[in-house]
């Protein structure tokens, strides 16, 4: 008797007491996860709105020194955000999130330090910064819950990161040409190729939000099921 007892506690009760826990365990960090990305989401709150204010006054035309206003902004945010995940990585849902978060802001450290030191391309600073506009309708959405926030970041998630941004890859390319700066050269691949990775960045984050909203609609199915 005592030995069937403790058979049972080896085959089902304790694989279950653990399989428990493990669920607690990662309840929890989800719980975690979400705290910290809603702080992150603050966080952005604060500093979108300037930069998309900032890239409508440069697009403006308003003054030159604007372009180096924005382009420097946009350098101290991406530092200032990449110093925030190191400090509190599980702002972000996952690994691959994270990792992806700040590859993206050192791209866009290298097209900033391009347009700060080439006086004829510190206007791409500007069109390139177009893209926030899709940050700032997430934030809203995100702060405000209103359903015109999330319908502006589906559209301008397709407009301008996944038709805009490709397009400045052939725009990128035309202004190394105009200052002849080589095809491969070192200044191409800091612009032009930085641009194709973020492209490709875009493409990414896409195919993951499709595919996690197949698995939830599969989920849904299941439970209904």
């Amino acid at each position: 008797s005592q030995q069937i007892h403790l058979c049972v506690e080896q085959v089902c009760v304790r694989p279950l007491s653990l399989a428990m826990s493990a669920q607690a365990d990662g309840d929890a960090d989800k719980a975690r996860r979400k705290a910290a990305g809603a702080r992150h989401d603050q966080f952005n709150l604060v500093f979108i709105p300037p930069l998309v204010l900032l890239t409508i006054m440069s697009l403006s035309g308003i003054s030159e020194a604007m372009h180096y206003v924005l382009a420097w902004s946009i350098l101290g945010y991406v530092v200032l955000d990449i110093v925030y995940h190191i400090a509190v990585p599980h702002c972000q849902p996952n690994a691959t999130r994270w990792v992806t978060i700040v590859f993206h802001h050192v791209l866009v450290i290298s097209l900033c330090h391009h347009v700060l030191t080439t006086p004829e391309n510190v206007n791409a600073a500007a069109w390139a910064t177009i893209v926030e506009i899709n940050t700032l309708c997430q934030v809203f959405h995100r702060a405000f819950k209103l359903k015109i926030f999330q319908t502006g970041f589906l559209v301008t998630w397709f407009t301008l990161r996944l038709l805009w941004y490709p397009y400045l890859i052939y725009d990128f390319h035309l202004r190394m040409i105009k200052i002849k700066e080589p095809v491969f050269g070192w200044i191409w691949c800091q612009t032009v190729v930085a641009q194709v990775l973020l492209v490709g960045l875009n493409i990414f984050w896409t195919a993951e939000f499709l595919l996690s909203r197949k698995k939830k609609g599969q989920e849904s199915k299941d439970k209904a099921a």
